[in-house]
C-alpha cells in the first residue's frame, strides 16, 4: 500500500502543478484587504462622508512651497474625512534615485499624518515613470504611515514583447454606517489605471487590466450578497479617464468655439453641462479609444450597477461632470505647481450623505481661493502667475520660429 500511496501522491502533485501552471486555471493571488477594512472608515457624526480629492501633485523631492501651503490650506479649510490621492502623486521622471522618490512621498504624507486624517491613493502614469522606485516599493512606504488606509490589493501585469506594465494598488474601502456599526452603507473603489499601453499597435495611456476587472466583478457580487442582495452604492477613483469619455462628450464641427481636438474629431462638453462650474481646456487623455479592452472596466460597472461616478485626474486643466449611460465621469483639476496648469488648479470635494448614499454632492476649490487669505501667499501666487505667462509667451514664440524654419 505504501508504494501505491506514494504513486498516488505523486500523480496528484503533478496534476496540481498542471492546474496551477495552466492559463485556464491560473492561480489568483489572494487580495489583502485587511488594511482598508480594518480602518473602519465611517460616516461622521453629522451622517456625512467628505472626501478631498488631491490630483496630480506631480513633484519631486523638493515639493514646491506654494503646493505644500495649498495642500495644508485645503485640508484645514475643507475638513475632509478622507484624503484621496488620485495619481501622479510624484513625478517619477524627476526622481532619479529611490531616495528621491521616498522624499517626494514623505513631503506630503508627513503633512497628512500630522492631521491624522485617513489617506488612500491610486497610482498615475508618472508615479513609476522612469524612476527606480517601483510601485510596490512606494506602497510599502505609504504603509509606514498610520493614516494610510490603502493596500497593495490586486497586482496585475501584462507583457507584450519587450513592453511590460504592472498595475498595483487596486482595492476597495468599505464605508460603515458609524464607528460602532458593522453595516457597510457605501463603498469606494480604488483602481490603478496603469501608465502606458504595452500594446504597440494601439499605444496611448494605460487602462484597468482584465485581472482587476475580474476582481471588481467578484468583489461587487460579494458586497451585494452581504447586503441582502442589494448593491452597495459606490464611487470609484483612478487616474486616467476611461475611453467612454468619447461617447459622453458632444461631437461638433471643426472651428466650434471652445472645442478641443480629440480622437480625430472635435468635441465640447454636452449642452446640459453648466459652463460656470465645468470646463474642458484640453483634450481628454484616455487609453486609445480604438483599443477595445480599455472599455471593459466601465462596461463591468454598468453590468453590476453599483457605481454612481468615476473620479479621475490626469488632465490637469479640465474640471467637469458628464454622464455616460448613468455613470458620471468626473474630471478633477490638478493641484501641481511643478507641471503644466492654469489659474484653476485646485482640489475637488465630494460629500456623501448616509441617508442617500446613491447620490453625491461635489465642488472644486482653487488654490487661489485657498491662498488669497494670506497677503504674502497671494502676492507670491500672482508673481508666479506673471512668470508663468512670460514663460508661455517665449515658449509660443519659439514654436513659431521653429515652424518657420521647418517649412
Amino acid at each position: 500500500m505504501k508504494p501505491f500511496k506514494r504513486i498516488l501522491a505523486l500523480a496528484l502533485s503533478l496534476l496540481l502543478g498542471v492546474l496551477v501552471l495552466s492559463p485556464a486555471f491560473a492561480a489568483v493571488d489572494p487580495v489583502d484587504v485587511s488594511r482598508p477594512a480594518n480602518a473602519h472608515l465611517s460616516f461622521n457624526a453629522d451622517g456625512k462622508l467628505k472626501i478631498l480629492q488631491v490630483a496630480d501633485i506631480q513633484d519631486d523631492e523638493t515639493l514646491d512651497a506654494l503646493a505644500k501651503k495649498s495642500l495644508k490650506r485645503a485640508v484645514e479649510t475643507c475638513e475632509p474625512d478622507l484624503i484621496m490621492l488620485t495619481g501622479d502623486n510624484i513625478a517619477g521622471y524627476s526622481c532619479k534615485t529611490k531616495a528621491a522618490g521616498r522624499t517626494a512621498i514623505k513631503n506630503y504624507m508627513d503633512l497628512f499624518e500630522s492631521y491624522g486624517i485617513p489617506v488612500a491613493m491610486v497610482f498615475g502614469n508618472h508615479d513609476d515613470d522612469n524612476t527606480p522606485y517601483t510601485k510596490l516599493e512606494q506602497i510599502e512606504q505609504y504603509e509606514t504611515y498610520d493614516c494610510f488606509i490603502g493596500c497593495a490589493g490586486v497586482v496585475a501585469e501584462k507583457t507584450v514583447g519587450e513592453n511590460h506594465t504592472i498595475n498595483a494598488g487596486t482595492y476597495n474601502i468599505p464605508v460603515y454606517e458609524s464607528k460602532d456599526s458593522d453595516k457597510v452603507l457605501f463603498n469606494i473603489w480604488c483602481f490603478d489605471s496603469g501608465n502606458y499601453n504595452p500594446d504597440d499597435t494601439y499605444g496611448g495611456y494605460g487602462y484597468v487590466l482584465p485581472e482587476q476587472v475580474d476582481w471588481y466583478k467578484a468583489k461587487s457580487d460579494e458586497l451585494k450578497a452581504a447586503n441582502g442582495g442589494e448593491v452597495v452604492p459606490s464611487i470609484a477613483f483612478q487616474h486616467i479617464v476611461p475611453p467612454q469619455i468619447k461617447a459622453a462628450l458632444k461631437e461638433v464641427p471643426e472651428g466650434t468655439e471652445g472645442a478641443v481636438a480629440f480622437a480625430g474629431s472635435y468635441y465640447t462638453l454636452p449642452d446640459d453641462v453648466d459652463p460656470a462650474t465645468n470646463w474642458m481646456s484640453e483634450a481628454p487623455c484616455p487609453p486609445n479609444t480604438d483599443f477595445a479592452p480599455g472599455y471593459a472596466q466601465v462596461d463591468a460597472m454598468l453590468e453590476k450597477g453599483d457605481v454612481t461616478a468615476v473620479f479621475f485626474g490626469h488632465d490637469h486643466i479640465n474640471s467637469y461632470i458628464v454622464d455616460y449611460e448613468g455613470i458620471d465621469l468626473v474630471s478633477s483639476p490638478g493641484c501641481t505647481f511643478s507641471s503644466y496648469n492654469d489659474a484653476n488648479r485646485g482640489f475637488r470635494v465630494i460629500t456623501i450623505d448616509k441617508n442617500n448614499p446613491g447620490e453625491y454632492e461635489t465642488y472644486t476649490v482653487t488654490t487661489e481661493e485657498l491662498l488669497n487669505s494670506n497677503a504674502m501667499d497671494a502676492a507670491m501666487l500672482k508673481l508666479r502667475a506673471f512668470f508663468e505667462k512670460i514663460g508661455d509667451f517665449f515658449e509660443n514664440l519659439w514654436d513659431q520660429i521653429k515652424a518657420i524654419f521647418e517649412k
